[in-house]
């Protein structure tokens, strides 16, 4: 399905809005990443204050 996917992802786009396409989906992994790394920061903060 994954594969059916990206094939329709690339037809009809350029080389480099191929490139581009990819570069920003993993733009966005890494802010979703950093993202859920503060929310457990944040989380484990309140939970150690609540310890205490």
């Amino acid at each position: 399905m994954r594969i059916i996917m990206v094939s329709v992802a690339i037809k009809n786009r350029t080389r480099d809005e191929i490139i581009a396409a990819f570069r920003e989906s993993i733009r966005k992994k890494q802010e979703w990443i950093k993202q859920s790394d503060e929310e457990f920061k944040r989380i484990r903060e309140e939970r150690r204050q609540l310890a205490l």
